[in-house]
């Protein structure tokens, strides 16, 4: 569905008042050309803030805009509340937008905030993915999500799904991040060429692969260990640039995790401080749990505390400069990374990480947790 003249309105928002001299009337007039997008443009992970709210301050009835927005703490007039409400229609989880009288959950957006079991949720997942046509498309036309060369893949997108070269690098992202979010692979097949595979089939087949899975080990590229990592991604101390926690992530924490024998995985809350029952649910099913204490940030302390009630393996590092956590810091090891990062400091830390990364999965099975530490103590 496209957002185009919806989104001419939003970008001629805030034009001239009528005060304006004669002189401006021409400039009011103006209108710039929206380009029309086949897709959301906000992740699905953003989206489910919307069914998310109706479940959480409504009992998941219909609601008005207004109040919507206010669960949601933004405004109801805002370009962002209209694309989290489009992007949420646009993925099949609820009925009307900023400019309906009321939002309302689908069918699909109900599987997906009051799921039965882990499978119901995962394929609600895949079902809202999938329910824009272009990405669809695009993971059908490449057989998964992992795409060819930006030489190769630019041409492609243009002729053969009709997308304007300017919205290429916005699509990418987007369609990387909902890929991630969701789980679709780089062999993930619908409808492969010649074998009448249906989309339903496709996910069963990826459900029988996940669910087939068990104790896999580090070295195995074909079926490698996960490792989740639990960090901020909006910083809220002033030593730290905004982006900071972005490339902590992109620049260390993922090469070490790698090299570690490791797929890495997160959950990039893109401002949200819901934590879905996605997450708590990879938190606890992760092989390894990467933890970063930097700036000792909530959701990050309560998902590590969830982690450690399981008595499962973690990893923890922070930034140089974090103040300790005294229990924490008492009992296990914290490693530390140069928060400069640096080329030259970056590449000191990467193998650094990575070892504490391999430390921490080959003693899981002989290491004193911080569960097995409290127990001693209270015998």
């Amino acid at each position: 569905m496209s957002e185009a003249p919806e989104q001419e309105k939003i970008d001629q928002e805030g034009g001239s008042s009528e005060g304006d001299s004669p002189e401006a009337k021409p400039k009011r007039a103006r209108r710039s050309t929206a380009i029309a997008r086949p897709y959301p443009r906000r992740t699905l992970q953003e989206a489910l803030r919307v069914p998310q709210a109706l479940k959480d301050y409504n009992g998941g009835n219909p609601w008005p805009p207004e109040q919507v927005a206010k669960a949601l703490g933004v405004g109801k007039g805002s370009s962002n509340f209209f694309y989290l409400t489009a992007a949420s229609r646009d993925f099949g989880l609820t009925a009307g937008t900023r400019d309906s009288p009321q939002i309302m959950l689908s069918p699909l957006g109900r599987q997906a905030v009051y799921p039965s079991s882990h499978e119901d949720e995962r394929e609600s997942l895949y079902k809202a993915f999938f329910s824009v046509e272009i990405f669809h498309r695009i993971v059908d036309h490449f057989n998964g999500s992992k795409l060819p060369e930006e030489r190769f893949l630019t041409n492609t997108l243009q002729t053969s799904f009709g997308l304007p070269p300017e919205i290429h690098g916005e699509f990418l992202d987007l369609f990387e991040k909902n890929c991630r979010f969701v789980g679709v692979g780089s062999d993930f097949e619908i409808g492969a060429r010649g074998s009448g595979q249906t989309l339903q089939a496709a996910l069963e087949e990826s459900a029988s692969k996940a669910s087939s899975t068990a104790s896999p080990a580090v070295g195995d590229t074909e079926n490698p260990p996960t490792c989740f990592v639990i960090m901020p991604f909006s910083e809220r101390e002033d030593s730290h640039a905004v982006g900071f926690f972005d490339e902590v992530f992109e620049a260390l924490f993922k090469p070490a995790v790698t090299n570690a024998g490791f797929e890495i995985t997160t959950a990039r809350r893109q401002g949200s401080d819901i934590i879905h029952s996605t997450i708590v649910t990879e938190l606890l099913d992760a092989d390894l749990v990467l933890a970063d204490l930097t700036e000792h940030n909530p959701n990050v302390l309560f998902e590590l505390g969830m982690r450690m009630a399981e008595d499962k393996p973690v990893v923890l590092v922070r930034a140089k400069g974090t103040g300790p956590i005294f229990d924490v810091d008492n009992m296990l090891r914290v490693e530390e990374y140069n928060p400069n990062l640096w080329s030259s400091t970056v590449a000191k830390d990467i193998p650094k990480i990575e070892a504490h990364v391999m430390a921490a999965w080959e003693n899981r099975e002989t290491a004193q947790t911080f569960l097995k530490i409290l127990r001693q103590a209270s015998k």
